[in-house]
């Protein structure tokens, strides 16, 4: 019972979807995702009327793990590589998100000077 589907909506009919089965006239989100995998991850497909809902989680929630951005060193040269990319673009918002990583850059810079000058006073 655990690869099932909605073809016949009711518990007593359901039945495995495969790439058998004629989907043209079977709406999209009564087909439950494959076996093995989870509901959440097919939320997209199951309620595609969340388009925009779905975007701004998709950008909230990357695919990609940020271990590695702990570093100090790869923190730096992501965030230049994020910097060079708004400046490429034609959008004035991102401009102006450019030149508030460019004024974050300097902030840090300058912490650093008086955190150096600290130790050596």
């Amino acid at each position: 019972m655990s690869r099932i589907s909605g073809l016949h909506i009711g518990i007593e009919h359901l039945s495995e979807v495969d790439s058998a089965h004629d989907l043209a006239g079977l709406p999209e989100r009564y087909v439950l995702p494959p076996d093995g995998h989870s509901v959440e991850a097919h939320f997209d497909a199951l309620y595609p009327a969340r388009r925009a809902e779905q975007q701004w989680l998709d950008l909230a929630r990357p695919s990609g793990h940020f271990h590695e951005l702990l570093r100090p060193q790869a923190f730096r040269q992501a965030l230049a590589q994020l910097r060079q990319t708004l400046e490429a673009s034609t959008d004035p918002h991102l401009h102006a998100a450019a030149q508030l990583i460019a004024a974050r850059s300097d902030d840090e810079q300058l912490l650093h000077v008086a955190l150096n000058l600290l130790h050596k006073v």
